[in-house]
């Protein structure tokens, strides 16, 4: 993964814009729309249609960070 991440902790809440940072694939800007726990208690996300893991939410080392842009209507 990018970096270590608590995978028990809830980063982000339903609606809020976040940017990810996939293993494979361009970094993206999306939305949360959905926050699941599976049986361990692990928290993953669904931005913009697909699931990520709390891993995928920062960058790596060394790894340009997206800008989020500014919306008053969260």
């Amino acid at each position: 993964m990018n970096h270590k991440a608590n995978w028990k902790h809830q980063y982000l809440r339903t609606g809020q814009l976040t940017a990810v940072y996939p293993v494979t694939g361009e970094p993206f800007v999306g939305r949360v729309s959905r926050v699941r726990k599976n049986k361990y208690g692990r928290i993953s996300y669904e931005v913009g249609g697909r699931m990520v893991m709390a891993e995928e939410l920062f960058p790596s080392e060394q790894q340009q960070k997206l800008k989020i842009p500014y919306t008053a209507n969260l």
